[in-house]
């Protein structure tokens, strides 16, 4: 049976890349009307396109009684985006621009966003109440975020607002939704198929969740980052990849706990993979904010910083 899942992973796979492509055409277009910087759209639109992979894990394992799944996830999403998805972007880009000023401004604001949720498991929960604070964390930093001067641009003026280029826009949106909604699919079936070639190596569940099921949920991420650098539309790649961290760690997260609170019985996984989380923000903001670029050298730094994070995981589990 193992052979068969590793098939279906496959193929779930190449259908996100398909999916991941069109994506980006189409955000490209979205950004133009809209007047919006392509950072911003990401950050907004393609972040919770990309994410609910994250999400759905978060909703269905706090329904089980389960939450614990979801606090992994979200951990391990965050670090696998910031290190290895970043770092790769960065080297098949041959560089990641780094354009827009709220990405630069805004670094730490996510690195004390990201913080947060680990401060208040510290006592081994996380109750509705401070559910609920990660929810209004969340709210504030999308009126944030949206009342800023350059979140939007007027660079560009040539789209058609006729009746003619209203059905075009609608078509867009249609195509958007439809392609946002295959990739979903495909990763709630790698995230299927990846949990039980798990159970078939016995691996045990919170090491599971932070490590395979982050890997699984963040493929969107990766196929959409890769896409959007290739395309030459960095701004959309670091936007949706910052995103993922904030919906991550506030909205999904925060309405897991309201829904089922988390209870921590593992805390050295979670906590070695907290500590990995946030030295990887910590990195990743000093390559943001210190220059105008995401070297390929800087990428790999990132990427073998993940790789030190899986080995002290399975080193210490």
């Amino acid at each position: 049976m193992i052979f068969l899942y590793l098939l279906i992973f496959v193929i779930l796979c190449s259908i996100m890349v398909k999916s991941g492509a069109v994506l980006v055409k189409i955000m490209t277009i979205l950004s133009h009307y809209f007047k919006l910087t392509e950072y911003v759209l990401a950050f907004i639109l393609m972040t919770f396109a990309t994410t609910l992979p994250e999400l759905l894990v978060g909703v269905v394992s706090a329904s089980r009684g389960n939450s614990i799944i979801s606090l992994g996830n979200i951990i391990g999403s965050n670090l696998i985006n910031l290190t290895f998805i970043l770092g790769l972007v960065a080297i098949v880009a041959g560089g990641l621009r780094v354009e827009s000023k709220i990405a630069k401004r805004d670094s730490w604001i996510i690195f004390f966003i990201a913080l947060i949720p680990m401060l208040l498991i510290l006592d081994k929960k996380l109750s509705r109440g401070e559910g609920f604070i990660l929810l209004v964390l969340f709210g504030w930093y999308i009126y944030h975020i949206l009342h800023q001067k350059d979140a939007f641009t007027h660079r560009v003026h040539n789209f058609n607002h006729n009746i003619a280029g209203l059905e075009k826009l609608i078509k867009k949106i249609l195509y958007f939704i439809i392609a946002a909604a295959v990739m979903i699919l495909s990763a709630w079936g790698v995230v299927w198929s990846v949990d039980l070639i798990a159970k078939e190596l016995y691996i045990p569940l919170v090491l599971l969740s932070i490590i395979l099921v982050a890997i699984g949920t963040s493929l969107p991420e990766l196929v959409f980052g890769i896409k959007a650098a290739i395309a030459k539309h960095e701004g959309m790649s670091l936007g949706n990849l910052i995103g993922a961290v904030v919906v991550n760690s506030t909205f999904i997260l925060g309405l897991t706990a309201i829904i089922s609170p988390i209870q921590i019985e593992n805390s050295r996984i979670i906590l070695i993979g907290g500590g990995f989380m946030l030295g990887a923000i910590l990195i990743a903001n000093i390559f943001i904010a210190s220059k105008n670029k995401v070297s390929w050298k800087e990428g790999c730094i990132l990427i073998g910083f993940y790789v030190l994070f899986l080995i002290a995981e399975f080193l210490f589990k």
